[in-house]
């Protein structure tokens, strides 16, 4: 019985001691793994889904900034507010007007402006964007073909005067397309821009689109006549808009359309360059703006484009400033080149603001019945600012489009 015991006693000490040996041995597995009292969760992410969660968030924010960082070159449509005056001048020629602030973004008066019509070489704003932003560099030059030189001549468009073999840069077409509005140089910029008239089209409606006007559509770089080529009023002056607020081409585009001469590079064709007149400064010459009727000048004639064919009339952009602001004036459909000029100032001084012409002393000394300058709209000013053009209007405009169908097309382009 002794024995047995004994037996049992020993038993049980080497049972313990193997109890101990294997609590030792975990003991010193923990410590070399220094997972001894450490919460299971200690070393572990928030929650296990967390960090894939910020990852995707970050992700999701980055993708969101990469969106915001797209710049939205949409140009808005300028909505009728209460400094909105319908144009309405007994003596005006022109079917179709707008005058804009394209700093403050104030529509202060328009005529059809929305309705698309004709725009001759008005088209060549856009020829001029689309060349800037895709040349680098102005100094490339383009080597006029007799195909190029005979093709101009059949359709009697307006021409610089470049050459057969003359190789011309950028620059210097830029320049003849806009001051002597020269099919020959719209076409040498589509050729070297974009290897052919067509793909250079393409790229012209690609940024009608981009910009979100509506009522523009392109067939030619120059603007000669095609009933598929349009555009209106507001879609000029918001290209213009978009040419000068642009950081990448506004300083050249405004150093273009508001050069008065220009010379073009020397040529073996030409060996003293071109000397290139604005049109647009010819028609100017002698006018001014003047705002408040004091014979005096009060706002800077900055510079533009002209345009003409017998299906759209007499066309004319201006661009003025006052202060810092810049306005665009476009008339499309004058009677006359003279007219065009004529139109163009009328609605420029009839309804560009005057409030900085005003001494703040004398208004402040008026009572409000007396003021110099009535600020309320009239009851007709506001209906105008809130409804859309009137039935007699779309009519003249029904009327303006038979007209303009059966003419002949002799481009100023």
């Amino acid at each position: 019985m002794r024995e047995k015991n004994k037996a049992k006693g020993s038993a049980a000490l080497c049972a313990i001691l193997i109890m101990i040996m294997l609590i030792a041995v975990g003991t010193a597995v923990l410590v070399v793994t220094g997972r001894s009292d450490i919460d299971e969760n200690a070393n572990m992410p928030a929650s296990i889904f967390s960090s894939s969660e910020e990852e995707e968030e970050t992700s999701s924010e980055e993708e969101t900034s990469s969106v915001e960082e797209e710049e939205d070159l949409t140009m808005a449509y300028p909505e009728k507010g209460y400094e909105f005056i319908k144009t309405n001048i007994e003596s005006l020629s022109a079917k179709y007007t707008v005058l804009y602030d394209m700093t403050d973004g104030i529509l202060y008066s328009a005529k059809n402006y929305t309705k698309e019509t004709y725009p001759a070489s008005l088209t060549k704003i856009m020829t001029v964007i689309v060349a800037l932003e895709n040349c680098d560099d102005l100094s490339q030059t383009y080597t006029f073909t007799e195909d190029d030189i005979a093709s101009l001549q059949e359709e009697n468009a307006s021409v610089v005067g470049f050459s057969e073999g003359e190789e011309v840069t950028i620059e210097d077409m830029l320049y003849g397309a806009v001051l002597m509005s020269g099919a020959d140089a719209t076409l040498g910029l589509a050729n070297a821009v974009a290897g052919s008239e067509e793909a250079f089209v393409e790229l012209m409606n690609a940024k009608v689109t981009e910009l979100g006007l509506e009522g523009t559509h392109f067939v030619n770089a120059s603007g000669l006549h095609d009933d598929d080529h349009y555009s209106t009023c507001m879609d000029i002056a918001l290209m213009i808009k978009y040419a000068i607020n642009s950081e990448e081409i506004g300083e050249k585009f405004l150093d273009i359309i508001s050069a008065e001469t220009y010379t073009t590079s020397k040529t073996d064709e030409n060996p003293s360059g071109i000397t290139l007149t604005s049109i647009f400064s010819q028609r100017y010459a002698g006018y001014y703006i003047d705002r408040d009727a004091d014979g005096e000048a009060d706002a800077d004639i900055i510079g533009g484009k002209t345009g003409f064919t017998d299906e759209s009339g007499y066309s004319l952009a201006s661009v003025y400033k006052i202060g810092d602001n810049y306005y665009v004036c476009v008339t499309i459909h004058s009677s006359s080149a003279d007219q065009a000029t004529i139109d163009n100032i009328a609605v420029a001084e009839a309804y560009l603001p005057v409030s900085d012409l005003v001494d703040s002393d004398i208004v402040e000394d008026e009572d409000e019945e007396s003021s110099v300058i009535d600020t309320t709209p009239s009851a007709e000013d506001q209906t105008e600012s809130t409804e859309d053009l009137t039935e007699s209007d779309s009519s003249e405009d029904d009327s303006d489009e038979d007209e303009d169908s059966t003419s002949v097309s002799e481009d100023e382009s």
